[in-house]
Order: C-alpha cells, then sequence, then structure tokens
C-alpha cells in the first residue's frame, strides 16, 4: 500500500476511532442518572479495552508522526504501538470469555468452579496478561537500543546474535510466545463465541417446541450480545489471522502501511461494537441524540 492511500484510508478512520472512544470513556466515567452501574469485572473489561484501543490510536499516530520526520526513534515506538494492540485484542478476548460464562449454564465440574470464579480469573487473567505483554514491550526496546549502539559503531560491526545471545535469543523466545499466546486468544475467542451460539440456538429451539413467547427482555439481551460477539470473534479471527501470518510472512510484516491499516479496521469495528452492544453506551448515546433534538427545535423555533 502507498503512502498517499494508508493516509486517506487511516486519517479519517483514526480521526472518528478517537472520538468514538472518547465517547465510550465519557460514558464509563458518567453514567446516565438513574441507571444502576456497571459492576466489575465488567466495568474493568470495557475499561481497559476502551483504554487500550484510544492509547493504540494515539500511539499510532505518534508513529506515523516519527516516521514522517524520518527520525530514528521510530524503531521504540513500533513496539508500543504493538504494545497497545496486542492489550486492546486481549481484553476483547476475556470480555467475550465473561460473556460466554454468563450466558451459557455451566454444567461440568471446571465450568462451574469458572463461572463461580470469574472475577479472581478475570482479574488473574488480565494481570498475567499486562505484565507478559510489558516484559515483551521491554523485551524488544532493549533489542532496538542494543541495535541502534551497534549500528552508530562505525569502527566494527558483528551481529546481535555474536555480541549478545542472551539478549538475542531472549528477544526471539518472547517473539514466539507472544505468537503462541495470541493464538490461544484466538481459540478462546473462537471457542467462547460458537458455544454460546450453539447454547443460544437449542434455548430457541426448545422455547419454539414449548410454545413460549420470544418477548423476554433476558432474552433480547443475550442474542443482542451474542450477536456482537460473533461480529467481534469475526474481526479478532481476521485480525489475528493476518499478525499471525505476517509473523511468519517476512514480505507481508515488511509492509506496515497494510499491517497498520488492518489494525486500524479492527479497532474501528471493536469501537462499533461496543457502542451498539453495550447498553451503557447505546443508551447514553440517545439520551444525548434527545437532548441536541429538543436544542436545535428550541433554536428553529
Amino acid at each position: 500500500m502507498d503512502d498517499n492511500t494508508f493516509y486517506a484510508v487511516n486519517g479519517p478512520l483514526t480521526l472518528l476511532n478517537i472520538l468514538a472512544s472518547l465517547f465510550l470513556a465519557f460514558c464509563l466515567s458518567c453514567p446516565r442518572r438513574g441507571s444502576e452501574g456497571l459492576k466489575p469485572p465488567l466495568k474493568i473489561l470495557l475499561g481497559s479495552l476502551v483504554f487500550c484501543t484510544t492509547i493504540f490510536l494515539l500511539s499510532l499516530i505518534v508513529d506515523t508522526c516519527v516516521w514522517l520526520a524520518k527520525r530514528t526513534v521510530i524503531q521504540y515506538v513500533d513496539p508500543v504501538v504493538s504494545f497497545t494492540k496486542s492489550t486492546s485484542m486481549s481484553a476483547s478476548v476475556w470480555l467475550n470469555f465473561f460473556y460466554y460464562t454468563q450466558i451459557v449454564p455451566a454444567q461440568q465440574v471446571i465450568f462451574i468452579y469458572m463461572k463461580k470464579n470469574i472475577k479472581i480469573i478475570i482479574y488473574c487473567a488480565l494481570f498475567v496478561d499486562r505484565v507478559f505483554f510489558l516484559f515483551n514491550l521491554s523485551v524488544n526496546i532493549s533489542f532496538a537500543v542494543f541495535n541502534s549502539v551497534q549500528d552508530n559503531d562505525s569502527s566494527t560491526y558483528t551481529s546481535t546474535h555474536d555480541t549478545a545471545p542472551g539478549l538475542y535469543y531472549t528477544f526471539l523466545v518472547c517473539s514466539y510466545s507472544k505468537m503462541i499466546y495470541e493464538f490461544l486468544c484466538l481459540c478462546i475467542m473462537v471457542g467462547s463465541s460458537c458455544a454460546t451460539v450453539c447454547y443460544l440456538r437449542g434455548h430457541i429451539k426448545s422455547m419454539e417446541q414449548r410454545g413460549s413467547p420470544f418477548t423476554s427482555p433476558h432474552l433480547h439481551n443475550q442474542m443482542r450480545v451474542t450477536i456482537t460477539g460473533i461480529s467481534q470473534g469475526i474481526l479478532y479471527f481476521i485480525c489475528a489471522l493476518w499478525t499471525l501470518i505476517g509473523f511468519f510472512m517476512t514480505n507481508l510484516s515488511s509492509d506496515f502501511n497494510v499491517f497498520y491499516t488492518v489494525i486500524s479496521f479492527y479497532m474501528f469495528g471493536t469501537t462499533i461494537n461496543l457502542a451498539v452492544g453495550q447498553s451503557v453506551f447505546r443508551l447514553r448515546a440517545a439520551d444525548i441524540f434527545l437532548q441536541v433534538q429538543k436544542a436545535v427545535r428550541s433554536l428553529c423555533g
């Protein structure tokens, strides 16, 4: 992808995504009056997802500005962009898994235990997840610093493999471990989405056989969450598959314009999914729209 196409696509997309993310952050920090606030771990998951997405977009802008300025510090900014991308994607995985545990009845012992202790499981998963990606980020930056020092040394040049084998192999282990972890997250996302769809399909069929009406608000809420979960699963599958393929194909991973465009579309789709699927965002948007409509009518009247 050439640079002009990259800017034409990602410029408006990033701007819209930032505005939408700021709106979601506003909804989380200032809930509607009289509405029941979000309970943990859902609030933590939504906050983490919105925060990580916003930081990714800002770091992407910084990365683009640094690249345009032809600054060598871009080798330090790229790992930050990758870090924020990974944390945002993993937050969507655990959000989808949380909804799976809330919708699908647990029958086996391990799932009954997970359902009863879902809070501590989510908190531990997010903590380990962040520590893992932070360590990966520190290794990537250290590797970039070492390579930069070597490039500036005009007297002799030796490969990182020869001069710092410990750092080199740590970098390789972290890179492959990250790909393995993202593959596991992909399995969790696809598995939880498929299990939720299968359960609701069987549940609706049983209701049809009993002649029960489909007017239950709880059922409608579950169906809406499931539909947005399927959409998020499809987005995640495409993005994660692209990342995994790009990791093993040098010619694909080297085109950062295409890579960041795919991630930007994923983030935008995730933001829209959140706005549509979560009542805290959807109802607040409806309130703002009504207030704007009243203001316009008063001015016109």
